[in-house]
């Protein structure tokens, strides 16, 4: 009896104030508060490691936070925020990609609607010059963990 209570009073805080209370039962798992996916250490393609590159630069960083409505499709953002640091990389005088790693994060934000997520990604990688071509798409993206659901990107907060 006093589990459906709370569970109701649970419900309510929810639903009518936005306010998120968990309580801890015996049997009952709770909802994740985050999910965290990672491309694991630092790693180059597999087309690029043969290649000695001509020029190896700077190690630069790329931070991009997304406001996500319907679910998460978590390897086209890793892949939107390799595009940014690539697009760095050029500017840089760099034309591939060595030694990238990302790390993926998702969080549920309080205080908002149920299908709305926050999404933070940092990617990082060596920029170099090459005759080789860059692999055009992410390390080790089959480990990139999402939520189901057709996405929509509400907004995007590139930081570099």
């Amino acid at each position: 009896m006093v589990q459906v209570c709370n569970r109701a009073f649970t419900n309510f805080y929810h639903n009518h104030l936005g306010i998120q209370i968990h309580h801890a039962h015996k049997g009952h798992t709770l909802e994740p508060e985050c999910i965290e996916s990672s491309s694991g250490p630092a790693r180059t393609h597999a087309c690029l490691e043969g290649s000695k590159p001509a020029i190896v630069g700077p190690r630069v960083e790329h931070k991009d936070e997304f406001t996500c409505k319907g679910g998460v499709d978590a390897r086209r953002l890793v892949n939107l925020a390799r595009k940014g640091l690539y697009s760095t990389a050029k500017e840089m005088g760099g034309n591939v990609l060595l030694e990238e790693r990302w790390d993926c994060e998702i969080r549920h934000p309080r205080y908002q609607h149920r299908d709305q997520f926050k999404v933070t990604i940092h990617y990082s990688a060596t920029v170099a010059r090459s005759s080789w071509p860059d692999a055009q798409r992410p390390v080790e993206i089959e480990a990139a963990k999402g939520i189901k659901g057709l996405m929509t990107v509400i907004d995007r907060h590139p930081e570099f």
